[in-house]
């Protein structure tokens, strides 16, 4: 994933996952009341027994599809080192108070095995790919409230594999004061896609304000028909909205290579919004491209990576 702004897209995701993964995700991301002030934790049993385990400890999990969906992976064998990249945020723009990580170590889980190495390092001798999905920010776009009634955007990243757009309407907000998990709705009620020069052909007249929830819940749901954490009810009127642009020909999330192509084109996406011009003030318009991605090796060393 691209790394510029990241937390805005994972803080969304966040919200439409089942109940299940967001309590284990609180366990291994709890902080102390101390590294961040606008995060209250008196009175708040859960809260607190937590932070009492935990302490100060921060995780963050590299639970990559490279990692995770390609069977064994067996670093060793490679001649070049698969390194990741951990970004902090400037201080100023999450919290009010200065804060210092001590103590970063990395904990992964082996399986001693001869025959699975070996394995691993004739596979990675011959060539294999390693399929993943590749999210990118972006520029953003600003919308007057009162007097945007119609809002185009245009997206020309050129890829061989787009899964989906993501729009994400984000208030202005003074640095360290934001509430990372507040998303509103701006509005919305029709939006028009073409793709290539041509009409969406699932929406041919447009995306309705009662399609959105559809498009999200398919795209993000880990498991078909399983009850989510996030309702229709919060996307509209609990600061939980995500406009998502299906492109993808099967609703698969472990399916690749199924979105739409678009290479050596000029006309890319266009999207055309609808919306009541109402309220005052601005909005932020975070547009986030979702696409598949392959990272190729061959003779135990990187080859290319596709977009």
């Amino acid at each position: 994933m691209c790394t510029r702004h990241s937390v805005t897209y994972s803080c969304w995701e966040k919200s439409v996952t089942t109940c299940c993964l967001r309590a284990s995700r609180a366990k291994i991301c709890a902080r102390s009341a101390q590294a961040r002030e606008t995060k209250k934790t008196s009175g708040v049993n859960a809260e607190n027994k937590l932070n009492e385990v935990y302490g100060s400890k921060y995780r963050i999990n590299l639970d990559h599809q490279i990692l995770t969906d390609h069977g064994i992976f067996y670093p060793k064998a490679l001649y070049n080192d698969l390194l990741f990249e951990v970004y902090l945020a400037p201080a100023n723009q999450v919290i009010k108070l200065k804060y210092k990580l001590t103590s970063i170590q990395l904990q992964y889980e082996m399986i001693r095995s001869k025959g699975l190495a070996e394995e691993a390092k004739g596979v990675y001798e011959s060539g294999k790919g390693f399929l993943y999905d590749h999210v990118c920010r972006g520029p953003i776009h600003t919308i007057d409230k009162a007097k945007d009634a119609k809002i185009n955007i245009k997206v020309d990243a050129q890829r061989r594999s787009m899964k989906g757009l993501l729009l994400l309407f984000v208030e202005p907000y003074t640095a360290g004061t934001r509430d990372s998990e507040k998303f509103v709705f701006p509005d919305l009620k029709k939006v028009r896609v073409t793709i290539n020069g041509s009409p969406n052909m699932v929406y041919n007249n447009g995306i309705e304000s009662q399609d959105i929830w559809e498009e999200v819940s398919r795209f993000f749901m880990k498991e078909k028909h399983k009850p989510q954490h996030m309702t229709l009810t919060k996307v509209y009127t609990d600061n939980k909205f995500g406009l998502l642009i299906d492109l993808r020909s099967m609703a698969s999330q472990k399916m690749h290579g199924s979105g739409t192509r678009l290479v050596n084109t000029t006309d890319g996406i266009q999207l055309e919004i609808d919306r009541d011009a109402k309220g005052s003030g601005t909005l932020n318009c975070h547009v986030f491209v979702i696409s598949d991605s392959q990272f190729n090796v061959l003779e135990r060393q990187l080859k290319d990576v596709q977009y």
